[in-house]
C-alpha cells in the first residue's frame, strides 16, 4: 500500500463559498474552543439578527437540516455564532462552513488511529453541538502475499545472463530494485521456498525454507532467501496446501494471495518421478481459492506446458478449470518479463478500499470529497469513488489505477453530522 498521508486536505466545493476553511477540532481542545466561542465579544450584529435573519430558528435534527452557514443547536433549532458580515469570532478563532467559531490553524492531527471531531461543552461529545467537519481518517486494505519459489534442481537452468534460480532471487530481492524492497512498506509479504529430497522416501515433503508474512520483511526474507541453492524435487500441490495453511492463520485484513514461481511441471510427495502432479496442484489451488486465498502462477521458462499453466491459474481464481473464462497466467522467458509478471501481480492486488474509523451515513454520502493528489474526486463516478458501505469506501478506475503505483496522498472529509466515530 502507498503511503496515506491524510491530513494533507484541499477544501471541498462546499468549504469554498465561506472565507475561512473549516477545520476538524482535536479531542484535547474542542471543549475550551467551544465554551470560548459562546457569547463571542467580537464587533457586529448576531448573524441571527442580520446576515440570517429569518433563517435561524427552524427545526432540525442534524446540521444538513439547516441552511447554509448554519448548524443544528442544542435546543434543536438552527442557529450560527459567526458569519462573514456579521460577528466575528474571537480573536485566534475562525468562523467554520456552518458557523461555529474554532481554533484557527487547528485541523486533524491523527494518524490512523481514528475521526478527529468536536466534543460537546461537557466533554461527552454526545450533544447536538458535538459536531463539525471532519477529516476522517482510514486504513488502505493492504495485501498479503505469500511468494512460493520452486527450489527444484532444474532452476539452475541458464536464464537471460544467469540462471533461473539468482535471476528470481535478483527480481525480488535487489536492495535497489526488488520488488520485496519496493514494496514492503505496502505489502505483506512471506517466502516459502519448496523442494523435496526423493518425496516421502527421503524424509519430509515438502521441504518449506519459510519466513513469516509481515510489513517491512525484506531483511527477514533476505536471511533466509540468500543462501539457499536449488536442489531436488518439486512437490507443488502439496507446498501450496502448506501455505494456504499460513495464510489462513494469519488474521490481518486484505486480500491473501499466493505468487507460485516455479520452471518445471510438479510432481508430487507420494511420486516424486515422474512429473505427474498437475491434478494434485490444481486440487490444491482450487482449496486454496475456497479459503479466499488467490493463487498466481509464473513459468520461469517455457517447460510448464501452457495448458497446466492455463489449468491452473484457472484453478487460482475460482474459475472452472477447462471453461470459456480465461484467468491470467504468466509465462516468463527473459528477466524483463519475470520482474513484469511479479509488478502486474503484486500491484494489481493493492486495494484500493479504504475502511474508515467511523461510520457514515450512507444518505449523504454524496456530501463528502475524496482528494488524490490534491484533486476532488467524483463520487459513484467510474474513474471517482464510491461509498461500499458505512465504514467503507472504494476509488475506482483510473483512481484505483493510480494509488496502485507509487507514493499519493489521499484526503477523505465529510461534513458535520454526517460521519459517527467507531
Amino acid at each position: 500500500m502507498h503511503s496515506a498521508r491524510l491530513f494533507r486536505p484541499r477544501p471541498p466545493s462546499f468549504f469554498r463559498r465561506l472565507l475561512a476553511p473549516a477545520l476538524a477540532i482535536g479531542l484535547a481542545s474542542a471543549a475550551t474552543a467551544l465554551a470560548s466561542s459562546c457569547g463571542s465579544t467580537s464587533n457586529g450584529a448576531a448573524p441571527c439578527d442580520s446576515v440570517y435573519a429569518g433563517k435561524c430558528g427552524g427545526t432540525c435534527g442534524n446540521d444538513f437540516a439547516c441552511a447554509d452557514g448554519l448548524y443544528c443547536g442544542i435546543s434543536g433549532t438552527c442557529t450560527a455564532d459567526c458569519a462573514p458580515g456579521a460577528a466575528g469570532c474571537p480573536t485566534g478563532q475562525t468562523c467554520n462552513v456552518k458557523g461555529r467559531c474554532i481554533p484557527a490553524g487547528e485541523g486533524g492531527s491523527g494518524g490512523m488511529g481514528g475521526i478527529d471531531f468536536v466534543t460537546s461543552s461537557d466533554g461527552t461529545g454526545t450533544g447536538a453541538d458535538a459536531c463539525a467537519d471532519v477529516n476522517v481518517n482510514f486504513e488502505k486494505q493492504i495485501p498479503t502475499v505469500m511468494l512460493l519459489i520452486d527450489q527444484s534442481g532444474s532452476m539452475t537452468a541458464s536464464f537471460g545472463n544467469g540462471d533461473r534460480w539468482n535471476v528470481l532471487y535478483d527480481t525480488l530481492m535487489d536492495p535497489d530494485t526488488g520488488i520485496v524492497k519496493k514494496l514492503e512498506k505496502d505489502v505483506r509479504f512471506g517466502l516459502a521456498l519448496y523442494t523435496s529430497n526423493g518425496g516421502n522416501a527421503g524424509g519430509t515433503c515438502p521441504m518449506l525454507a519459510k519466513v513469516p508474512l509481515a510489513l517491512n520483511n525484506h531483511a527477514a526474507i533476505d536471511a533466509v532467501y540468500a543462501p539457499q541453492n536449488p536442489e531436488g524435487d518439486t512437490p507443488t500441490g502439496e507446498s501450496i496446501t502448506a501455505v494456504t495453511t499460513d495464510l489462513v492463520a494469519y488474521q490481518e485484513p486484505g486480500p491473501k494471495i499466493i505468487v507460485l514461481a516455479t520452471d518445471g511441471e510438479p510432481d508430487t510427495c507420494a511420486e516424486p518421478n515422474p512429473q505427474n502432479g498437475q491434478d494434485e496442484s490444481i486440487a490444491a489451488a482450487q482449496a486454496a481459492f475456497g479459503k479466499d486465498v488467490r493463487t498466481f502462477v509464473i513459468s520461469v521458462g517455457a517447460e510448464v506446458s501452457l495448458g497446466h499453466l492455463q489449468d491452473l491459474a484457472n484453478a487460482g481464481a475460482g474459475l472452472p478449470v477447462g471453461g470459456a473464462e480465461k484467468a491470467t497466467y504468466y509465462q516468463a522467458l527473459d528477466p524483463q518479463t519475470l520482474i513484469d509478471a511479479f509488478d502486474k501481480i503484486i500491484n494489481g492486488v493493492r486495494s484500493c478500499v479504504l475502511k474508515l474509523n467511523g461510520i457514515v451515513d450512507e444518505t449523504a454520502a454524496a456530501e463528502g470529497e475524496v482528494y488524490l493528489d490534491g484533486k476532488a474526486l467524483p463520487y459513484n463516478d467510474m474513474n471517482g469513488w464510491r461509498l461500499n458501505g458505512p465504514d467503507e469506501i472504494e476509488l475506482l478506475g483510473t483512481s484505483c489505477d493510480t494509488i496502485k503505483q507509487g507514493d499519493h496522498s489521499i484526503s477523505v472529509q465529510f461534513p458535520c453530522g454526517i460521519v459517527v466515530p467507531k
